[in-house]
Order: C-alpha cells, then structure tokens, then sequence
C-alpha cells in the first residue's frame, strides 16, 4: 500500500527514552518518502524541547505550554500530522527494522482502522500475548492469552497506542481520543471499540515488532497506587460511556454495590479512590454517551461474542 504515514509520539520528562529509542525509528525509516516524525513535548521539565532540537532537527516537534495527558497529546500530534495513517509510538518503545512496511499492509483492506505491532518486552518475551473482552459481574474488562507468533494478522478487540497505526481519516471520524480518560489509560481500548461499532477492524500484524518496556514511562511519573487509582477510574467510566446493553447495564448497576464492597478486598483501595474519581466525571461521561448515541452498527454482545470465539 502506497500512503503518507505520520509516527506521533507524545513525551513527557522523556529526554533520556528519546536519546535512546529514537535513533531506532530514524534509522528504519531513512530514506523513506513520505515518513513524517512528530514529538509532541507534553509540558515536559527535563529539557526534552531543547534537547530534541539541538540533536534531532529534522524531528517535527510541538511543545506544550503545560502537561496535557496522553489523550490529549495524541491529538496534538493528530492536529498537525499531514501522513494518511498515524503510527501513535512511545517514548519507551524502540521499532526494530522492517516494523513499518506489514503495517501500511493491513490498510490494503479499507474496513481496517487501526493495525498494532507485535510487543517484545522483558515481561512478555517472544510470546504473542493478545486480549479477550469480556463482561462478567458487571465489570467490563480483558484477559490474555497466548498466540502462535506466527502466522499472519487477526482481528483483535483493541491494539495499544504504544505501538500501532491508524488510519486518520476513520480516527479523525470519531473524534480522536476522548479526554475523558485523562490522564491515561483506557483511552485507546475506548477508541477501538468505538471503531467495531462502525464495523471497522483492529488487527495485530506479528510480522511487525517493537520492543517495549512495560509501563516504562508511567512509572517515572506516577506511583503504583496512583496507576491502580488512574486504571479504576477510567475502567468505570469506559463502562457508563460505552455499555448500552440493556441487561448488562442493569447487571452493572445491580452488582455495583457488591464489587464496591469485595474488590477493594482484593485489589486494594484504589478501587473505591478510583470509583470516586469517576464519580465527579459522571455527568461528563453521560454527556460523551448521549453524544456518541445513534444506533450503532454493531451492539455490545456482538462485539463480546466476537472475540470470546477466539479465545
């Protein structure tokens, strides 16, 4: 497939990730027309702005005044990119060569919304770790299982923006990330599903890989109760956005009281600090919700059964 691509990575106090994992991304796409690079500095402290334009110049680089989150980040790079399809990349994600090419290939199919490559991390190793949706005692969420690394690109419910491409015009379509989920976290699965309610495909491409470190940079920033706090919250809210279900709403809120009172037993309390913040965003997601109605093409337990086949 012949198309523009625009690689976006957002970065915040990242300097020493971009020294380096950039220099792999460049080199993989050196003499390639039609390749835009884009940083987008997301408030950052450490002289990322500074460092990127004395050392990598023919970087496109967009400086926030203040820290915006990912979401909004994105959308930045989203704003100014000229390529047909976004490749969103991290500032701890480093592409190995070839990553690019089975990417621009799955967008030979124009039903394909987004194409994500396959993640080599120390906590995954060489294994193909893919997600299954399912709603169970009200709660949204995803379990992993293991795929054959070979073979070649499948549907799947969401890819992360650590590492995938999406076509601009689809994604443009749906109005880019939704800073409801601020300041990360669930704003790309939310995406994703907004896009199989239009029929619109999510594939993995094994054939193209990144090299990730897990959370590499959210762990600089935030402890580990914040990111436990940060993930409940948004996982709430995914729900009251997305679920329209009659009956699984109605399981939502039936069983709310009870996954109040046991999981924070398990989980920690990070669950009801969670809670509450989606709580003060409610009245924000039921307006999200009543924006995104309009009888979507493609139903909650069609998406569900979908990918529990797979599994």
């Amino acid at each position: 497939m012949t198309a523009t691509v625009s690689v976006v990575i957002p970065a915040y106090n990242s300097r020493e990730l971009l020294a380096a994992n950039l220099p792999a991304l460049l080199e993989a796409t050196r003499g390639r027309t039609g390749v835009e690079a884009i940083i987008v500095d997301d408030g950052s402290m450490d002289g990322t702005s500074e460092f990127l334009a004395s050392r990598f110049p023919e970087v496109r680089l967009i400086a926030l005044a203040s820290n915006q989150g990912a979401a909004r980040a994105r959308n930045a790079g989203v704003a100014a990119a000229t390529g047909d399809l976004l490749y969103f990349l991290d500032s701890d994600a480093r592409v190995r060569a070839g990553f690019l090419d089975p990417v621009l290939e799955g967008f030979s199919d124009p039903s394909v919304f987004a194409v994500g490559s396959r993640e080599v991390s120390p906590e995954t190793g060489g294994k193909l770790i893919v997600p299954i949706p399912f709603f169970r005692f009200g709660l949204f969420g995803h379990r992993y299982v293991t795929r054959d690394v070979a073979g070649r690109s499948f549907p799947v419910p969401f890819v992360p923006t650590s590492h995938a491409a999406f076509s601009r015009e689809k994604l443009l379509a749906l109005g880019g990330f939704d800073h409801l989920f601020r300041p990360l976290y669930w704003e790309d699965v939310d995406l994703c599903y907004r896009a199989w309610r239009r029929r619109w495909r999510v594939i993995i491409e094994p054939a193209s890989v990144v090299e990730h470190a897990l959370q590499g940079t959210t762990r600089r920033i935030y402890s580990r109760v914040a990111i436990q706090t940060i993930y409940w919250k948004n996982r709430f809210l995914f729900i009251w956005k997305n679920i329209r279900d009659g009956a699984l709403v109605a399981e939502h809120l039936a069983c709310l009281p009870l996954l109040l009172a046991g999981l924070p037993l398990v989980k920690g309390r990070a669950v009801l600090r969670g809670f509450a913040g989606a709580l003060g965003q409610l009245g924000e997601a039921l307006g999200k919700r009543r924006a995104d109605a309009g009888g979507p093409a493609v139903t909650d337990r069609e998406i569900l059964r979908t990918f529990a086949t797979r599994a």
